[in-house]
């Protein structure tokens, strides 16, 4: 019959459209499956590298923070109390991000200062050894490379100031006398201590040290040895060529005697209100005269 052949067909052509529509859905979802589970791999792999990333930047944000582990040795000599003092350079070091594991003084004449002496080279003393991570923070890396050197990982104070002993003799070098000059019947001059204040930006600043007027004693005697024309003024005497940077400079300021002795001169005018023996003039530094 007719009508049941359409109908048998239309049936059939159904199926079909069935079928196909049945196995389009399946590539479908096997296609977004792999999708889905290509995403997921690949998710995973890279929270994984961003993890060990992350972890990484902690650790190194860690270390970063770590302070550096050091240990100190101050080498010195009981017999010279009076010698540079290395404590401001420890107590600059301890002032950075360290942990100080050791820290202890060693006698220049005990067998572990000989050894110390022999091991780095050391040729004055006080000095100062330290060890560890010297490298770790920038401004322990510029401490080492102003005040000595670093070899085999030990940092060796090299830039020591005076008073020092010698290590090979024990001979104590930088020792000086300070005579100050003044002029008791000048109450405008300036005060004659300010050199002392000088003095000590030059390393000076354990030095015996003594005031004597120049119109009396011993200060009228050293005026009429050494013709000293303007005061205040100061003397120096001793070891004065253990201190480089004073002795580079002393020229402009003053004359150094035949007998060694420093003499502040043209000096004194940079001081301030001062007198000139030779006219018995108060004279005013430029800057305050109206």
């Amino acid at each position: 019959m007719p009508g049941e052949k359409s109908k048998v067909k239309s049936m059939i052509q159904k199926n079909s459209s069935d079928k196909s529509k049945l196995h389009l859905n399946f590539w479908l979802i096997v296609i977004f499956g792999a999708i889905a589970a290509a995403s997921l791999f690949f998710g995973l792999i890279f929270s994984g590298q961003t993890n060990v990333i992350l972890a990484k930047k902690l650790d190194q944000i860690k270390e970063a923070a770590r302070p550096a582990e050091l240990e100190i040795v101050i080498l010195q000599d009981e017999n010279c109390p009076d010698c540079f003092d290395v404590s401001p350079v420890v107590q600059a070091i301890k002032k950075t991000n360290v942990k100080i594991n050791s820290e202890k003084v060693v006698q220049l004449s005990s067998a572990e200062g000989k050894e110390l002496v022999q091991k780095y080279k050391i040729t004055i003393a006080p000095s100062l050894i330290v060890s560890g991570e010297l490298a770790k923070e920038a401004s322990l890396r510029e401490i080492w490379s102003q005040l000595g050197e670093v070899k085999d990982n030990t940092f060796v104070l090299r830039q020591a100031g005076a008073p020092y002993v010698l290590a090979s003799s024990g001979e104590i070098k930088g020792r000086v006398q300070t005579t100050l000059l003044a002029d008791r019947n000048c109450g405008e001059c300036y005060d004659v201590t300010l050199h002392e204040t000088v003095l000590k930006r030059f390393g000076i600043s354990k030095a015996n040290s003594k005031v004597v007027d120049i119109n009396i004693g011993e200060g009228a005697e050293l005026r009429k040895k050494y013709n000293i024309k303007l005061v205040p003024t100061l003397i120096l005497e001793g070891d004065v060529e253990a201190y480089k940077a004073l002795t580079q400079i002393w020229a402009q300021v003053g004359t150094v005697e035949n007998d060694g002795v420093y003499i502040l001169r043209e000096g004194v005018k940079q001081m301030g209100t001062y007198k000139d023996l030779t006219t018995g003039k108060i004279v005013k530094p430029a800057t305050v005269t109206k």
